[in-house]
């Protein structure tokens, strides 16, 4: 079963340009172009407004382009259901995941994912931030996992939840009285601005912990009397047990990572900080069962880390 029409129509909506859209579909730019253009002139009205290289959707265009999105997804799922009876499928989907939070998620993901639809290669590739933004604007990935620090360009975001950042002491960090609790909070709460000239353990610029706890310092007129850079989230979380430093730490990343039993986590002043995780795609990606239950997994994965970080 195929949908050229409809498929070639509606990426060329979303992409708004040929060149986006000729290399979205592997074909060449004058072929698009032709193509297009002779479908208008067959259905006798244009769906596309041309400014400049930009291709906008005409009120009708826009009607074409609500019954394509339906006609695919219809053909997305029986191409499923055909692929599941022949036993045949090429189908695959590739998701990118910050490096930490890969070790919680792909294990648990990818077991369920196989016995639910083993035909499907799902694979997770990992990295930090801005790794995970250029595979995303790539094509390396369909989608990824991320704290996001901004809306990406034609991107939807579907949020996992507000993940709280924590602040680590060690036990006898001389702070450590002035928290205070909240209750329901899982933490104590402190306010920043009693670390004062203190030295930090920090992740690397281009980690997205490391934005938020800039962010923080700076708001709370935090001057660190010196700051060690560390990739690795349970090194930094190793010395703080050490007394060596104060540290950063995300909610969702506790439940798997080593118990240290001198390091104590607080919440960030009285309203804590938190920061969005997100599922992030391509604006009009045309969801298949198959994702359905893959965001289903991720987010049943996340509510059970976070559940379980609250309890340490």
């Amino acid at each position: 079963m195929t949908l050229k029409e409809q498929l070639y129509v509606c990426t060329l909506a979303r992409c708004q340009t040929i060149t986006k859209a000729s290399e979205e579909l592997c074909i060449s730019q004058p072929a698009l172009s032709t193509y297009i253009s002779n479908l208008e002139k067959i259905l006798g009205t244009r769906l596309f407004q041309r400014t400049g290289k930009i291709f906008l959707l005409t009120p009708i265009g826009q009607e074409y382009v609500k019954r394509a999105q339906v006609m695919l997804e219809l053909k997305d799922e029986f191409d499923q259901i055909l692929s599941d009876v022949t036993g045949k499928s090429k189908k695959v989907l590739k998701v990118g995941v910050q490096q930490r939070r890969a070790i919680a998620l792909a294990p648990f993901v990818l077991t369920r994912f196989a016995q639910a639809y083993p035909n499907i290669n799902l694979s997770f590739k990992d990295g930090a931030h801005d790794e995970l933004v250029q595979m995303y604007q790539n094509d390396s990935v369909d989608m990824i996992i991320y704290i996001a620090r901004e809306q990406l360009p034609d991107t939807e975001h579907l949020e996992l939840c507000q993940e709280p950042v924590l602040m680590a002491l060690h036990k006898d960090h001389p702070a450590i009285p002035n928290a205070w609790e909240v209750p329901g909070d899982p933490f104590l709460h402190l306010n920043p601005e009693c670390l004062d000239k203190e030295a930090f353990i920090l992740p690397l610029k281009d980690q997205s912990l490391r934005m938020t706890a800039d962010k923080i310092l700076e708001q709370y007129h935090v001057r660190p009397r010196i700051v060690k850079e560390i990739s690795n989230f349970e090194t930094i979380m190793a010395m703080v047990n050490e007394n060596l430093g104060i540290g950063f730490n995300r909610l969702g990343y506790l439940s798997t990572m080593n118990h240290f039993p001198d390091v104590r986590y607080f919440l960030i002043d009285t309203i804590p900080f938190a920061s969005p995780l997100v599922l992030a795609y391509h604006k009009g990606m045309r969801f298949t069962p198959y994702m359905d239950y893959f965001v289903q997994l991720v987010q049943n994965r996340v509510a059970s880390l976070f559940k379980a970080g609250a309890n340490i």
